[in-house]
């Protein structure tokens, strides 16, 4: 799984008292369960936060920052809980899971920009947020949605997994 992690203020914010793990050479230095717990965590505040976050609102830079630290998210969250869960079945199984639903969901989030590898990794079109009305965004991070709400589940079960010593 090849990660690309970027430096925005949304990633940072998902982050919260974890933000120095947003950033590449951090994430090379911290233990696994460190990182897996920092990763999980995001991806929760991410979906938290993209709930509530205004995409008729606001502009398509705006739009894009927001998607590419949520895929970003999505992808640190799965790399580390790889890694973890070679000792953890718990933590193993909800990766399984974020990909699973990834998969499953992989044609909707393609009508929003975000193409699911067949590793259940996503990557962002760079003019997603031009190519697609940010009514689109509205209606898929809605508070209501399954995906999002399976996708928090599987999140939180590893932050109650992971041993931040390890």
């Amino acid at each position: 799984m090849n990660v690309s992690v970027t430096n925005s203020l949304s990633l940072r914010l998902y982050y919260g008292k974890y933000s120095a793990f947003a950033k590449g050479s951090t994430r090379n230095e911290a233990t696994k369960g460190t990182l897996s717990m920092a990763d999980a965590s995001a991806l929760r505040n991410a979906i938290k936060k993209l709930q509530d976050y205004k995409f008729t609102d606001s502009s398509d830079t705006q739009n894009q920052e927001k998607l590419k630290a949520f895929t970003d998210a999505v992808n640190n969250t799965l790399t580390s809980a790889s890694k973890y869960g070679k000792d953890d079945t718990s933590v193993r199984n909800a990766a399984s899971k974020i990909k699973t639903l990834n998969n499953e969901y992989a044609s909707e989030l393609k009508r929003i920009g975000i193409t699911v590898q067949k590793d259940g990794t996503m990557s962002l079109y760079e003019s997603a947020s031009t190519t697609y009305k940010s009514e689109r965004f509205q209606n898929f991070f809605d508070k209501d949605s399954k995906y999002l709400k399976d996708l928090y589940d599987a999140a939180k079960r590893i932050t109650r997994r992971v041993d931040v010593r390890i």
